[in-house]
């Protein structure tokens, strides 16, 4: 049995070992053919890689290769390696290499694949490796155009200047200081371009600003270089686009004033009820941004002071008119009879009946003849002398009347001693009380002086005036400058409870006397419901609105032009309209920019929503006068090239000529948005065209005319990787002048931060002279005969600059003569011609570009026409401006720095000795002297203002005052300050007794100890 179970197990064995074997061999002859298979596929594969693939991956290694080459041919430094190429080279090498990863499957036919990985990984260009190789090419150009360099015109170029000519970056921004040869850089540019770099002329644009600044490009390059690149114009440059795919003609109008000006702003608004309506809302309230007491961005209460001193309210500017028309009207006399005996009230009055005046303003008038009865010799002359050299031929009485009423009499006129208030939100309640009829006094003696006061009085022995008095209602109205809280937080916690106590004791005075007091806040303003509250607190109280006749309202308005609240609507107007149409905004956009007016405060959005009311219709007038006369503005033109540009292929560009290598512009802080777009259209459609824009951004002063400096500021924003050099030595002013110039437009914080240098050397470089109305010009004139006798036989240029016009013309006198030619004015000698003096008086924006030997800076006032302008960088501008510059008076503060450098030497700065700058200040302040004495600096410890020489004018005492009195009430004694043996505080000297001195901490009451300290001899 058990034989048996061994042989069926045998037999199952080798059964199992033959069907495994026969397996075995099954699968070895299967994995045969599959590997024969497999090997023929590979011969297949070989085959077509041989026949398909091969040829390429040879193509592609080729290309490598060459990328090899190129990548090594950086290395010899022949050119300078900008963006363009980096971005395209390794944009190059990545599509290589994504190439090289698609025959990856093939690499088993290609043995030097992982090589090639390697190389294309090996020649991955850099940032750290572009910049060492570009600092490499700019050291080699440099020493092998050494002496190249050292002769462009005539003269060698500092390292700055060389450095600047040498990189080429596909954006180069180079920042040069004033003085520091920035046009000598260009015309070096281009030289090198053109001699070492074998670019051709015709392929390099250079654009400037102004018509006179390509001429005097193209002399420069074309006539002294003997290069023949010439200068465009962004207007001529624009023009010739335009003209390429239009058959249409037109006139480019180049000043929109031609159109938009006071006049034109006033007739058009107050032909309409609502824009009537809106205009003198505006004037009357919104002229000036909403700035009250109690914000937080004053760095102290002087900077507050400044920025809202001496607000004239709108009855004071119809006074001001009338009395103006006072003097015309003996101008008028004196031309019909040649004598003033007879000049009366009645012939004045008689006049005014051919006038649309209504019997409200006569009598207004009459009352002002009444207070000026005195004012005849220094009139008479002016007048004299003001009609000598006049033909006047008009018509009527009427028409004599207007041509006068307008005529300022050479400036010379008398000034009107206008009342004034001590902020702007009391003089938003001054206007309101006018407008509404409603007779008021400001800051009157409360009931005469004859009132009970508490016996706790916080007031000293000053009398108690309160903010306004409504005589015929016997209301008394105090506006408080506190938050909701009825804190003042503008001052300290000392100050603040000191004003909290003035605000009860006020308080008490009227209950105790029993007067009608209404009480108004700044927060109120700051919410922007001053107007409705006042409103509802007068009508409370029985006062009845009377609102002002129209005659009135429109002789405000027409005869009231160039007053500071058209002046500064006017200027608004035609500065917001050019930054309008330089960023190609339609009307439609108006819907927008109404719609974020909602984002704003109550009083900022009423505001802009009341300007862009009166906009539109002003917009729409403007577009239709140039429809009219088949002109389009500057504007237009320009936007108008760039959508050519952007609408055409690059080949149609290239038809054109515009062959572009380089486009070069000069003074590009001045650039709009508009000539923006028209640059980047120009190089978007030339490959690798690269921009050198060449400027300095101390020196943007043109947004009037649509200039936007953030261009010039974020340069690599709009325009892309860039490269920005500084040229930093000035060959035109002294190192002392250049520290207060850059130390004074650095006060910006938003100014690019430079570190000018000059090897002139100069001890005083600004002469500092006081002025009044009477000595103005003969000052001038002594400065200018006192440089003459200087200078000797030597020839000397003398420059007078002023921040208008308007302060130029005033020279004429009989020192000097103003004529005006072509819109320009000219001025010479009156008295003796100084010889030696080659004289000319601009404006400082004229004479932006231009230097002299000496400069005399004119009227450096503080008023609302002053230098700084306080027509303030207006909020409404914040819709058509890529950036605001927010800083307080930014624009002015540029304005002031160009006018302080255009010396070779020296600049006289000239200010009204009651009312100097708060620039003139400034600086005074950083020179540590005093406005007064030119010694000792004394600043208000009040208010952080400075303090100037004062007299009482009762006791002819002499004492420092702060300069924002009566806003700020501090004084210091000339002598050493004498203190007070029972408090410690000053002592003042009495008027009444002889060495006697009262404290200042003296209360009336129980404190008698601390009214009066007799102080020995």
């Amino acid at each position: 049995m058990f034989v048996i179970l061994s042989f069926i197990v045998f037999i199952f064995v080798i059964i199992f070992l033959f069907n495994s074997y026969q397996k075995q061999k099954k699968e070895a002859e299967e994995l045969k053919k599959i590997e024969e298979e497999k090997e023929n596929k590979r011969k297949e594969r070989l085959d077509w890689f041989e026949k398909n693939i091969k040829e390429k991956y040879e193509q592609l290694k080729i290309l490598i290769n060459l990328m090899k080459n190129k990548y090594i041919k950086f290395y010899s430094l022949d050119f300078y390696l900008n963006d363009f190429k980096v971005v395209k080279y390794n944009r190059e090498r990545d599509k290589l290499k994504e190439e090289l990863n698609n025959f990856y499957k093939y690499k088993e036919f290609i043995q030097d694949y992982d090589a090639y990985q390697d190389k294309l990984t090996s020649i991955i260009l850099l940032e750290k490796d572009v910049i060492k190789l570009n600092k490499k090419y700019v050291e080699r150009e440099l020493k092998e155009n050494k002496d190249f360099f050292s002769n462009i015109d005539g003269k060698s170029l500092d390292e700055q200047q060389r450095k600047s000519i040498v990189i080429d970056e596909d954006n180069n921004l180079i920042i040069a200081g004033a003085g520091s040869g920035k046009t000598l850089t260009i015309s070096g540019k281009v030289k090198y371009l053109v001699e070492k770099k074998k670019i051709k002329p015709e392929e390099i644009l250079l654009i400037t600003f102004t018509k006179a600044a390509a001429n005097e490009m193209t002399e420069r390059i074309k006539d002294k270089l003997k290069i023949n690149v010439e200068a465009s114009t962004f207007h001529s440059l624009g023009n010739r686009i335009s003209r390429n795919f239009e058959d249409d003609k037109y006139e480019v109008l180049t000043n929109p004033y031609k159109y938009i000006n006071e006049k034109s702003i006033i007739k058009l608004l107050l032909e309409n009820k609502e824009t009537s309506e809106a205009l003198i809302d505006y004037i009357t309230y919104y002229t000036k941004d909403n700035i009250t007491e109690i914000d937080d961005n004053f760095k102290s209460k002087s900077e507050y002071y400044d920025l809202v001193d001496r607000p004239v309210p709108l009855n004071e500017t119809l006074n001001e008119i009338l009395y103006n028309s006072l003097i015309n009207f003996k101008a008028l006399y004196f031309y019909e009879n040649k004598k003033f005996e007879d000049f009366n009230l009645d012939y004045c009055m008689n006049l005014l009946r051919h006038t649309e005046m209504n019997e409200k303003i006569r009598l207004k008038f009459k009352s002002l003849w009444l207070d000026n009865l005195e004012i005849t010799e220094f009139e008479e002359k002016i007048i004299k002398d003001f009609l000598t050299d006049k033909t006047i031929n008009l018509k009527n009485k009427k028409e004599i009347y207007d041509f006068l009423f307008h005529t300022t009499i050479n400036g010379y006129k008398k000034v009107f001693k206008k009342i004034t208030v001590k902020s702007e939100e009391e003089r938003i309640i001054a206007n309101f009380l006018y407008m509404n009829g409603i007779e008021f006094k400001y800051e009157p003696k409360y009931m005469n002086g004859n009132y009970k006061e508490p016996e706790d009085s916080y007031k000293t022995i000053r009398s108690y005036a309160p903010d306004f008095y409504l005589p015929e209602y016997d209301i008394y109205i105090e506006h408080f400058g506190v938050d909701e809280n009825m804190k003042a937080h503008q001052y300290t916690n000392i100050e603040n409870k000191k004003y909290e106590e003035s605000m009860e004791w006020k308080r008490k005075i009227h209950k105790l006397n029993n007067t009608k007091l209404i009480e108004t806040y700044s927060y109120y303003q700051q919410k922007g419901v001053l107007k409705e509250k006042l409103e509802e607190e007068l009508l409370k109280n029985g006062v009845v609105f009377q609102p002002i006749s129209n005659e009135e309202i429109n002789l405000m308005i027409e005869v009231g032009t160039g007053k500071e609240e058209m002046s500064a609507f006017s200027k608004l107007v035609v500065t917001f309209l050019t930054l309008f149409k330089s960023n190609n905004y339609k009307e439609q956009d108006l819907i927008e920019f109404k719609n974020k007016a909602y984002s704003y405060s109550p009083f900022t959005r009423d505001k802009h929503l009341l300007f862009l009311k009166m906009f539109k219709p002003i917009l729409e007038f403007y577009n239709k006068s140039l429809n009219k006369n088949k002109e389009i503005d500057f504007s237009d033109m320009i936007n108008k090239a760039t959508d050519h540009l952007n609408e055409k292929s690059k080949e149609e560009i290239l038809e054109l000529g515009l062959k572009y290598k380089y486009i070069i512009i000069d003074e590009f802080q001045d650039t709009s948005v508009a000539r923006f777009k028209l640059v980047k259209a120009i190089r978007d459609k030339i490959e690798d065209c690269k921009i050198l824009a060449v400027g300095d951004d101390w020196q943007s002063i043109y947004r009037f005319a649509g200039s936007d400096i953030s261009i010039f500021t974020e340069f690599e924003k709009y325009f892309g990787k860039t490269e920005i050099n500084f040229i930093e030595k000035t060959y035109r002013n002294s190192q002392e002048l250049v520290n207060i110039a850059q130390n004074f437009v650095m006060s910006n914080p938003n100014q690019i931060k430079k570190n000018l240098k000059s090897d002139k050397k100069l001890e005083i470089p600004i002469i500092y002279q006081k002025t009044n109305i009477d000595n103005r010009n003969f000052i001038i004139y002594n400065i200018i005969k006192s440089i003459s006798e200087e200078y000797g036989e030597k020839e000397c240029s003398v420059t007078i600059l002023a921040r208008i016009n308007a302060n130029l013309e005033k020279l004429n006198s009989e020192y000097f003569k103003i004529d005006r030619k072509n819109d320009k004015l000219k001025i010479s000698f009156k008295k003796k011609e100084l010889k030696n003096i080659n004289l000319d008086c601009k404006t400082v924006h004229t004479s932006k570009g231009l230097e002299a030997d000496e400069i005399i800076l004119i009227d450096v006032n503080d008023n609302i026409v002053g230098f700084p302008n306080k027509i303030l960088d207006d909020s409404i501008l914040f819709y058509v401006l890529s950036k605001s510059d927010s800083y307080l008076y930014g624009e002015e503060r540029r304005l002031f720095y160009v006018a302080l450098t255009r010396t070779r030497n020296r600049t006289f700065i000239l200010f009204d000795e009651n009312y100097p700058s708060i620039f003139v200040r400034e600086l005074f302040d950083n020179e540590e002297k005093t406005l007064d004495e030119y010694g000792e600096k004394r600043i208000c410890k009040a208010c952080g203002s400075h303090m100037i020489r004062r007299k009482n004018s009762i006791t002819n005492e002499e004492f420092y005052g702060c300069y924002h009195y009566p806003k700020c009430d501090y004084t210091e004694p000339l002598e050493k300050i004498n203190i007070c043996p029972v408090c410690g505080g000053k002592l003042f000297k009495s008027m009444f007794e002889e060495n006697t001195y009262y404290c200042n901490n003296y209360k009336r009451g129980n404190e008698k100890p601390h009214y009066k300290t007799v102080i020995k001899p």
